[in-house]
């Protein structure tokens, strides 16, 4: 039961952001969509069409004064935060580590990690003050496990960063009823992926590398958001939900 709590989504102008922002507002969520392009998220918030109770904010989850805004806002409008889904990430080109410039590395430790870091510093005060809060983080099968032939070590190391952070959070702060829970995805379709799926032949190369046989969905990643952030999972923190279609289950 998810009704009348407040969520607060980052990265909700892409494709997964946007379908998590969606369910979280037909379950009865007042959703505040954050993220960098006011053009995406106006776009995803007009497909939810629930505008009473969804409110875009533009801001950049590596500048602390423009998270802690975005924090201001959320407050000023609905009162209250129960809900921190730290969605925002980027990925760069798999490319070999030692070619990598440290400028590359830079932009994936900021969005990645100390993104979500700041955002999470920021809402635990509100979630302590309001007696609770529940806080998923989306990390990736790439922060538990290399996969040969695709050279995302940076990358790799961040999401790794992403599922110790919810572990320690979980830990530190379920005294205050705060809990912590994290995704790991693995092929979600995106436009990223589109122009293979396009390609006959390389969507089944693609599938078969899944026991379920198919990609996942931005839908998938958004119902078990909507678990994680329910009563259902009232006893569940500090825990990595694999939504990769078995793949970590065969190797």
């Amino acid at each position: 039961m998810i009704k009348g709590k407040v969520a607060l989504v980052t990265g909700a102008g892409g494709g997964v952001g946007k379908a998590i922002s969606k369910r979280l507002s037909s379950e009865g969520c007042k959703v505040v969509m954050l993220g960098r392009s006011r053009t995406k998220l106006q776009k995803a918030a007009s497909e939810i069409g629930n505008k009473k109770n969804t409110m875009t904010v533009i801001a950049d989850i590596t500048k602390e004064a423009e998270v802690l805004s975005a924090i201001d806002q959320t407050i000023n409008s609905f009162d209250k935060i129960d809900i921190l889904v730290n969605n925002a990430g980027i990925i760069n080109d798999p490319m070999p580590f030692h070619e990598m410039t440290e400028d590359q590395w830079d932009d994936l430790v900021k969005t990645n990690l100390f993104g979500t870091f700041k955002m999470t510093q920021a809402v635990i005060p509100v979630m302590m003050k309001n007696g609770g809060g529940s806080i998923v983080n989306i990390s990736s099968v790439l922060g538990i496990r290399a996969i040969p032939r695709v050279p995302l070590s940076v990358y790799a190391v961040t999401k790794a960063g992403v599922i110790m952070f919810t572990r320690s959070i979980a830990v530190e702060y379920g005294q205050y009823k705060i809990r912590c829970n994290c995704i790991a995805p693995s092929t979600i379709r995106s436009s990223i992926i589109e122009p293979y799926l396009q390609d006959e032949e390389a969507k089944k190369v693609l599938e078969s590398t899944f026991p379920l046989r198919v990609i996942g969905e931005p839908d998938d990643i958004a119902g078990a958001v909507a678990y994680l952030c329910s009563d259902d999972s009232k006893w569940v923190t500090g825990t990595i939900m694999m939504v990769d279609g078995g793949l970590s289950a065969k190797q």
